[in-house]
């Protein structure tokens, strides 16, 4: 099984921290390649960043159909160009947002996603809303971290974690906790470990569905995808 996991910014260094999580808990008989998105902005941080990676990142899609991969994970928790994607692609497209939000919703009564900046509380609580996930959400809640310190400081980030998770526990009554930022990728335990609580690394319980998925078979429904151009 081949799965590609593409990462829609272009920041090297977060590319190769989603690579060398994945890699630990990949099956043997998975091959692996984690690419970043040339040309994007270093970090996705608002829809302007969004929207000047996805085209970017969908040319990297086609290639991946043309290529014979089995599925295809954007590791970004914004989801961008996720819709467009699956309509280019007739390999199986997800976006690390909207699975792990689904996800949570079945390991828990409530749910909060912890995300860097409070700036994107907003667009995280409507992205909840717009992937009819939003009867689980318990909060949204910010770290006060951009998203490349996420990645480049990891002790102060899971110190940062604990302590607004500790509030989303007791405030808001949370029972599963998301990392809603891809530079998160491998904080999972510790935070786990620390608070007895369910902790959801996005990126890898994305890539774990979509090695379950491609080996069943199982793709999106084709009727809403355009034919790829040649």
């Amino acid at each position: 099984m081949r799965i590609l996991v593409i990462n829609p910014n272009s920041s090297v260094e977060m590319t190769r921290s989603i690579g060398d999580v994945l890699q630990r808990i990949k099956r043997s008989d998975t091959d692996i390649t984690v690419v970043r998105t040339e040309g994007a902005p270093a970090a996705i941080q608002s829809a302007t960043d969004a929207a000047l990676a996805t085209p970017f990142l969908l040319e990297r899609v086609r290639k991946a159909n043309e290529e014979g991969f089995d599925a295809i994970v954007l590791a970004c928790f914004s989801d961008p160009g996720l819709e467009p994607a699956r309509e280019l692609s007739r390999t199986l497209v997800l976006g690390i947002e909207e699975t792990t939000l689904h996800i949570a919703s079945v390991l828990g009564h409530k749910y909060t996603i912890l995300t860097p900046l409070e700036a994107r509380i907003a667009s995280k609580e409507q992205d909840v809303r717009r992937f009819k996930a939003e009867a689980a959400c318990a909060s949204v809640r910010a770290l006060g971290m951009t998203v490349a310190q996420t990645e480049a400081e990891p002790e102060r980030a899971i110190e940062r974690i604990l302590e607004v998770a500790r509030v989303a526990i007791e405030q808001d009554r949370a029972e599963v906790l998301i990392l809603g930022c891809a530079g998160m990728a491998g904080y999972g335990d510790a935070i786990e470990e620390e608070l007895g609580i369910v902790v959801l690394d996005p990126t890898a319980v994305t890539f774990k569905i979509a090695e379950a998925l491609a080996d069943a078979g199982i793709s999106h429904c084709m009727s809403s995808h355009s034919a790829i151009p040649g």
